[in-house]
């Protein structure tokens, strides 16, 4: 199983799939590909594969990547030995998402059960967010601005929704409502097979 996460900047997808990790060991992060540079506190190969723009080009056109896109200016990937007999959580935009899902579609030998969830917070919440975690107000704008338009009606799309406007839940909440939505979503998966 793949659990795709899916949110605006700030919405703290990043958080809640390394929460969701420590709280279920039998799922491990896709670790995916960044041309963007570190931010304060990543690390190489943790939090993202940090590469040149050079060695991206090269992977693409090898397609060695599952999806690819280019976010606020930066390239943006899922390798394609991302380990497809493990459970794995990954985030990635809505173009992403459905990159993934397709990728699935085309290769139905690979037997990848896809399940895409939207984390919803409200702009004001995230702008002020961005901006409580160091960012200046020119990029905090650039990077609210940058989510107008590709999250609209994504919440059609996914496979399930977590509303948090206003941050009103905390990551061990987030984590209890994923744990529980993702372990009925396998029940029901199991109890289908079996009829």
């Amino acid at each position: 199983m793949v659990i795709i996460l899916v949110g605006a900047s700030a919405s703290g997808k990043s958080t809640l799939a390394k929460e969701f990790e420590k709280q279920n060991p039998n799922f491990s992060r896709i670790v995916t590909y960044t041309t963007r540079p570190k931010r304060n506190g990543e690390i190489d190969t943790v939090d993202y594969h940090f590469i040149s723009n050079e060695v991206f080009e090269s992977m693409v056109k090898e397609k060695m990547f599952v999806e690819h896109a280019d976010y606020r200016g930066w390239h943006y990937g899922t390798a394609v030995n991302f380990g497809k007999d493990e459970d794995k959580i990954v985030v990635l935009t809505p173009a992403g998402a459905r990159a993934f899902r397709r990728y699935a579609k085309t290769h139905p030998e690979l037997n990848l059960d896809i399940f895409i969830v939207y984390l919803q917070v409200d702009r004001r919440s995230r702008l002020i967010k961005i901006l409580q975690r160091g960012d200046d107000l020119e990029e905090a704008y650039r990077r609210s601005l940058s989510d107008v338009g590709q999250f609209d009606n994504f919440e059609d799309e996914a496979d399930f929704v977590i509303n948090n406007e206003n941050y009103k839940l905390n990551v061990a909440d987030l984590t209890t409502i994923l744990t529980s939505t993702i372990k009925e979503y396998k029940q029901e998966t199991e109890s289908l097979k079996e009829n």
